[in-house]
């Protein structure tokens, strides 16, 4: 097994015993985000001599992708890597910074909100020196337009900011811009004001929203796409005059360098292979790679070399498995937590990631401490490997009989035991639970919804496995109940091979644990379908980004029964909650995320969250797997100006990047 790799000069390497012991009941170390960056002597941060703004060499910074990217569509785009393009040309009422998430004059300029009885109004003023990459003014008109049309449209994307929406018009109280919503929202400045800006005189003549192509998108800049052809390249060209950047709070900002941009354009190059794009980069050919692409095994050639660096990163997301929860056993949270005790999460960190993840736990990434569990009690979040966690939060953690390997007897035990972890302290499988540390409350289930044993083997996955034991629910096995064995979704071996490997592995470790399951090879674009659009599926791997900073919007997107495919819903577009979390019979936090979304004081809604947050790790709808460290690999010898330190540095916040990246 591999150590884990020095973060420190003088720093032995970690090995898992010594990281599980680090990790135990009451071992929390001091949080030290980004501590697994080489630095090299370069400017990884703005200094204060770079504050203002001075002549510089202009020119194009090139990023490496390692897919294409969809049609340009700002209301159905899903791909990371379409986005990425996408938010250097439509902006957002709203700059929401990427430090501490404050909320932040853009395209509007002041903002407020009243109560009603029913529901409340949001006000906001435009910022009209404003012009959309076309050259068109920016309008009152346009901002009414846009509203009008989300309202119209219903795009998926967007349904948790346009379900309360009910009017919008032009204010008569010192604001341009009235919208009335019907219900009370929170989080109004970043789900309201933070959807994107639409031109009426492009956007007018779009009948339907999914028809648009995005030929020459138009939108607020500071990006004017100049080259699209989304299987080879795509260029950008920048706005060296830009007026967001001349707001006094940006010049104000200690991350940013006020009245960029400073580049002439960003090229994103679209390689066919990952080993291609690492090869690419390393050889000079371009100036940085997608840091949700980059293959951490190249780390050290990265730091050995001169003028290239790796910037340091947190994640805005989570890698996970979910579960069809519609299917049988799944629907039992005795079930999940077997499965989810199954999930070698310190594989993935050491061996699969070499120490840039942490191991996951709740569906809140380490960076917003202000809503996870943790802060409740006053713990430290667990931001790298070498930090410990809360043992409430590693209740679900991998059950081992010795290094690596699965306790088969003590998972089975648990299961046939008919015992759940519900909050309650106790052992299960063998672990100390001390209780949850928000006091959530009333779970959906105390103990199993079905009698398990183990006894003969009979399906042939298993017998080829050289299972000893066969799982049965109520006396039926598996395949008997469900006309076959489960389904494990995986993607071609050569399109995500850590992935592919450690889901292979997951695999066999429930095949030895008595579960028949096989695996389907699907792409990427297959999956999504099979899993948001069809609901067809078992158990699939995946990821998310961009987590809403306040909590409240991804909660009701990923685990509201308003977004899942139910037996009489009539989804024809994506549905996002996947396992099913909410529907009827069911686990689910519906009351909990509508009563989070309509609370305005930030305080109790982050209690909110934080009590959902651990309720649902114990329910298990999904399996975070590990929050990644992420590494942004950027031509340093030739560029400065990169922020550290955020969220997504070389992915979400990659456009925020651009406005400070210049040439040394």
């Amino acid at each position: 097994m591999m150590a884990y790799r020095a973060t420190h000069a003088g720093q032995q390497g970690r090995t898992r015993r010594s990281f599980l012991r680090a990790s135990g009941a009451g071992a929390v170390a001091v949080s030290t985000a980004g501590c697994f960056g080489g630095d090299g002597g370069t400017d990884r941060r703005s200094s204060p001599g770079d504050r203002t703004r001075r002549d510089r060499t202009r020119g194009s910074f090139t990023v490496g992708l390692p897919n294409g990217i969809e049609a340009p569509n700002p209301l159905t785009a899903s791909s990371s890597y379409t986005w990425s393009v996408l938010e250097l040309v439509y902006q957002a009422g709203v700059f929401v910074e990427p430090q501490n998430f404050e909320v932040l004059p853009w395209a509007f300029t002041d903002w407020g909100h009243e109560e009603l009885d029913q529901g409340m109004n949001v006000y906001f003023s435009i910022n009209d020196e404003l012009r959309w990459t076309d050259g068109e003014a920016f309008t009152v008109d346009d901002a009414l337009f846009t509203y009008e049309y989300y309202m119209d449209q219903e795009p998926a994307r967007y349904l948790a900011a346009i379900d309360p929406m009910e009017a919008v018009s032009e204010a008569d109280n010192g604001f341009d811009v009235r919208l009335e919503l019907n219900e009370v929202v929170g989080s109004w400045e970043v789900e309201q004001l933070g959807l994107y800006l639409l031109p009426r005189h492009v956007w007018e003549d779009v009948d339907d929203h999914t028809t648009y192509e995005g030929d020459e998108p138009v939108g607020l800049g500071p990006g004017r796409i100049t080259r699209m052809d989304p299987d080879t390249a795509i260029e950008v060209a920048l706005d060296g005059e830009s007026p967001f950047t001349r707001y006094d709070w940006f010049d104000e900002h200690e991350l940013f360098i006020a009245e960029g941009p400073y580049l002439d354009s960003i090229r994103f190059q679209i390689f066919g292979s990952s080993s291609a794009l690492q090869q690419e980069f390393l050889n000079g050919n371009i100036d940085a790679i997608y840091d949700d692409a980059f293959d951490v095994n190249r780390a050290e050639n990265v730091e050995s070399r001169d003028g290239l660096d790796l910037i340091d990163g947190q994640a805005d997301g989570y890698s996970h498995y979910t579960v069809n929860m519609r299917v049988t056993p799944f629907d039992d949270q005795a079930f999940r937590q077997a499965l989810r005790m199954a999930m070698d999460e310190i594989q993935w960190v050491q061996r699969m990631a070499l120490g840039f993840a942490v191991p996951g736990s709740v569906v809140v990434p380490p960076a917003y401490e202000h809503i996870r569990p943790e802060t409740a009690v006053g713990e430290e979040v667990q931001q790298s490997p070498d930090e410990g966690t809360p043992s409430a939060l590693e209740a679900l953690w991998f059950r081992e009989a010795e290094e690596g390997v699965l306790d088969v007897g003590a998972i089975r035990e648990f299961l046939v035991s008919g015992e759940v972890i519900s909050g309650q302290g106790g052992t299960y499988a063998g672990v100390e639970y001390p209780g949850s540390l928000t006091d959530f409350g009333e779970i959906f289930q105390t103990e199993a919804a079905y009698d398990y044993e183990f006894g003969e083997v009979r399906s042939d996955v298993l017998r080829e496995a050289g299972t000893d034991a066969e799982l049965y629910v109520d006396g039926q096995t598996i395949e008997e109940r469900n006309g076959g064995p489960l389904t494990m979704l995986n993607y071609p071996p050569d399109a995500r091979p850590r992935v592919v490997e450690f889901t292979q592995n997951y695999v066999e470790n429930l095949r030895q644990l008595g579960v028949p399951i096989e695996q389907e090879i699907v792409t990427f674009s297959s999956m999504s379908d099979r899993v948001y659009l069809e609901a067809d599926f078992d158990v699939y791997p995946m990821g998310w980004s961009n987590f809403s900073t306040r909590g409240a919007t991804s909660l009701y997107s990923f685990f509201h029964s308003d977004n899942a495919h139910g037996e009489d819903s009539e989804f024809e577009t994506f549905a996002y909650n996947a396992s099913g979390y909410g529907l009827e019979g069911l686990p689910g936090a519906d009351e909990e995320i509508d009563a989070m979304r309509r609370e305005l004081d930030d305080e109790r809604r982050n209690a909110l969250v934080q009590q959902v947050a651990e309720r649902m790790y114990l329910e298990a709808p999904t399996f975070v797997k590990a929050y990644p460290l992420l590494q942004w690999p950027v031509n340093s010898g030739e560029y400065a100006g990169f922020m550290s330190d955020v969220p997504g540095p070389g992915s979400n916040n990659l456009w925020k990047q651009c406005l400070n990246v210049h040439r040394r």
